[in-house]
């Protein structure tokens, strides 16, 4: 095909059903594209062909596709020039062939094919000229407007698929030399452009919705005073308030999908909602990113007026703290868990102070502007009072009629609001951008640094969060160390001072040895019950082994829509490892006790760790600093860890002779060829079965090797003669031998199949796993108890050799 015809896909209309007519001169034989040849001559009778073209020639049969066919050679001709002879351009404006462009495109009786074809036409016209003379020319004599305001069917989603390419083409040659020609002064201001492109801000397709953000940013970027005074009177009069509203009801769009989750099924509807939401988010953050203070205000007053004050922070208040409203006023509101997933993704979008200082005073100051309060939700005096302006004085000051409700929900018995809360106040501290020094004390984030006995009340929300270390103990294990780096982030933040630090030790302190109290009466229990307490080994280690992974990203982990899900519905994270539970409960006391052991201890070896570190190093944030200092800890050895285990080490491969002291039983293991000839090594410590070598007698290789405490064996009731193992792996991606996964792909349990020969040598190796797995586990569990004694003592072991 030709060049123009290979570049910019001739041919069927997408999703039309039309075919536009393959340029002259297609592929030969042999398949080579010839070279495309033009001449002014052609290029006259193309366009006498044009001119001549009336509505009327459109009831004739084929008219249609012969204007099809004429006006893609034109731009054919016209590209072809524009590289090769300035001549084809100079004859294009003479003749005003882009004004008949346009002409024909707003004939009525012109069909959607035609109207398609010259879309696409114009577009590939503005998208390749280079001259800027050329440039100049197709956006001179307001040809460009007279096509924006072309009446089109724009409920044809092809149709306006190729007008928004179109504009989006234009756009990007918007500069502060091109925008005369786009923007129009007398004898009216007018910018068709960018009116016409708002229009379909909120539109379905998200294809539409990024080309008109884009469009709109490539506007505002321009440095033209009368048109940016013409976009910010339209911005205030029509467009951010059309913006805050979509905002507003995408917000009350995923508060229902979020409220009528049954199961973890739904979450798809409501990660939908979610992006929408954020998209948009997005997006305004761009515009505020341009850094022009008066379209910053204009948008910040509608934001905050249109959807945030309203609607966002009107969630935050408890229904009893409520007064009678109607249906209409109650199905406008948020629920608090959702109200405080939005203002944490607001906190960590925007940067922009005049946006976000009204919303954080709202939530935090004691006492705020009197123009601020009365706008709050649900004062009384809201409905009559005039709307705030984010750039209005501040005048006198008034008690904050939100706060009270924000600190019940960092009071919330339920852990999912007291988290995202939080989340709220952390996102507040970490926001440097945003928040001044000053500001950020007169929220009470910060210590007033005056030295005044009172200073501890000057920081409540922090004191709050550092209570809670000793109060909230039934945490998932993501959600406890989100806890964690976020304690991490406000204490060492730049803004902070040592005696923030100081007191962050002391609570940590204080948890933890609350919590290894609590361990301790579990422990003993336990070890008072029927099977001695063993099944708490696979507690502990399990928890150790989660412990030490690495903390989620905050942004991330507070945009996941699985924070909205109420308790009862939260699931395993996607991919994570499954397996049957090996011991009561899946959230029994004795995890949630050790879970809080582990996680206060480790916070506090961060603390004395990162403490050190900045006395002779500046603090550094949690991305760059905690989490080296989190992997760092990750390395320390488990305090239930055997060192005859680690000193006798067995893998897969392993060479070894079975005429040693160890003494072993004659198997097989199933496989897709049959039964494979195997021996069972009984030793003490590890489950070894290994593959007899033929060439030498006496010598195997080691084919499963798997530590014997975490293997379970049962003798298969259908076939005595059968062992059924078990085997768990406490961190992903291990696997032992010729096990196979409990549930693929991703599993931390194990099972395999031992085949002997009679009923007593089956009977014989299923008494010697189950004795040494009684054994060695509580050999473990008595160093757990003195692992747990030490972190009761009144000097917290930082490391686990301290208690082995």
């Amino acid at each position: 095909s030709s060049f123009f015809a290979g570049l910019f896909s001739w041919g069927a209309s997408a999703g039309s059903g039309e075919n536009l007519s393959p340029p002259r001169g297609g592929s030969s034989a042999s398949g080579a594209a010839p070279v495309p040849t033009y001449s002014l001559a052609k290029l006259h009778i193309l366009y006498d062909r044009l001119s001549r073209f009336r509505e009327s020639d459109l009831e004739k049969q084929g008219e249609g596709d012969a204007l099809i066919e004429t006006v893609r050679q034109i731009t054919e001709a016209l590209i072809w020039g524009e590289q090769n002879n300035s001549q084809f351009f100079d004859f294009f404006c003479e003749k005003s062939i882009f004004s008949d462009l346009v002409r024909v495109l707003g004939l009525k009786r012109a069909p959607k094919k035609v109207k398609l074809q010259l879309l696409q036409t114009l577009s590939i016209l503005v998208q390749n000229i280079k001259r800027q003379t050329s440039v100049y020319y197709i956006l001179s004599n307001n040809h460009v407007n007279r096509l924006m305001t072309t009446a089109m069917d724009f409920e044809d989603e092809e149709m306006l698929a190729y007008y928004i390419t179109l504009m989006k083409s234009l756009a990007m040659r918007l500069d502060s030399e091109t925008i005369k020609f786009f923007f129009i002064q007398h004898p009216e201001p007018t910018f068709p452009l960018y009116i016409e492109a708002a229009k379909f801000f909120s539109h379905k397709d998200n294809m539409v919705r990024a080309s008109v953000r884009t469009i709109t940013l490539q506007v505002y970027r321009i440095e033209d005073l009368p048109m940016r005074r013409f976009v910010l009177r339209h911005a205030a009069q029509s467009y951010f308030s059309q913006l805050a509203y979509h905002l507003r009801d995408l917000w009350l769009r995923l508060d229902a999908s979020a409220a009528n989750m049954v199961d973890e099924d739904d979450l798809a509807g409501v990660q939908r909602d979610n992006e929408l939401q954020q998209d948009l988010q997005i997006y305004l953050s761009d515009v505020f990113e341009l850094g022009i203070p008066e379209l910053n205000e204009v948008l910040a007053d509608r934001l905050l007026n249109g959807a945030i004050l309203p609607v966002l922070l009107a969630g935050l208040v408890s229904p009893s703290s409520r007064p009678a409203a109607g249906a209409s006023m109650a199905a406008r509101t948020l629920a608090p868990q959702v109200a405080l997933f939005l203002i944490r993704q607001v906190l960590d979008t925007f940067h922009s102070p005049v946006l976000l200082e009204p919303l954080v005073s709202a939530l935090l100051w004691p006492s705020v502007p009197a123009a601020l309060a009365y706008v709050l939700p649900w004062c009384p005096d809201a409905s009559t009072s005039p709307k705030m302006s984010a750039a209005q004085p501040q005048g006198d000051f008034v008690a904050n009629p939100l706060r009270d409700s924000f600190f019940g929900l960092l009071r919330s018995s339920e852990d999912g609001t007291f988290l995202m809360a939080t989340s709220v106040v952390h996102a507040c501290v970490v926001n440097r951008t945003a928040f001044s020094r000053p500001f950020l004390e007169s929220a009470g984030l910060l210590p007033s640094g005056n030295g005044t006995s009172d200073e501890e009340d000057s920081v409540e929300p922090l004191t709050l969060l550092l209570e809670a270390l000793g109060q909230r103990t039934a945490w998932r294990i993501e959600s406890f160390k989100a806890f964690v780096c976020m304690i991490l982030d406000v204490i060492f933040d730049e803004n902070a001072d040592s005696s923030l630090r100081l007191a962050a030790v002391r609570a940590t302190e204080s948890a933890a040895r609350a919590a290894a109290y609590h361990v301790r009466d579990v422990l003993r229990q336990a070890l008072a019950g029927e099977d001695g307490g063993a099944w708490l080994v696979d507690v502990f280690c399990e928890e150790w082994e989660l412990h030490k992974a690495a903390p989620p990203n905050l942004s991330d982990f507070f945009a996941d829509p699985r924070r909205l899900l109420p308790p009862g519905l939260v699931q395993r994270p996607t991919g994570a490892a499954k397996r049957p539970s090996l011991h009561r409960t899946d959230d029994s006391e004795a995890q949630r006790a050790v879970r809080s052991l582990l996680m206060t201890r480790r916070l506090l070896r961060i603390l004395h760790g990162q403490m050190q570190h900045s006395d002779t190093a500046p603090v550094v944030p949690l991305a760059e600093g905690h989490r080296g200092t989190w992997s760092r800890c990750g390395d320390e050895p488990s305090p239930l860890q055997l060192q005859e285990e680690a000193s006798s080490l067995m893998y897969e491969g392993q060479p070894i002779s079975l005429s040693g002291d160890v003494g072993s039983i004659e198997c097989s293991v199933p496989s897709q060829k049959g039964k494979r000839s195997r021996f069972l090594l009984l030793n003490p410590l590890w489950l070894a079965v290994v593959q007899p070598d033929p060439s030498k007698q006496g010598a195997a290789d080691v084919t499963t090797a798997w530590p014997v405490w975490q293997v379970q064996s049962l003798v298969d009731r259908s076939d005595p003669r059968t062992l059924q193992l078990g085997m768990t792996a406490y961190r992903s991606g291990m696997s032992p031998g010729e096990a196979v996964a409990y549930n693929p792909p991703v599993s931390t349990y194990f099972t395999l199949a031992l085949h002997f020969e009679d009923v007593t040598r089956c009977h014989e190796a299923a008494v010697h796993l189950s004795q040494r797995r009684r054994a060695i586990r509580l050999q473990m569990l008595q160093k757990a108890s003195s692992f747990v004694e030490a972190c009761c003592a009144s000097a917290m072991p930082l490391h686990s050799e301290v208690a082995v």
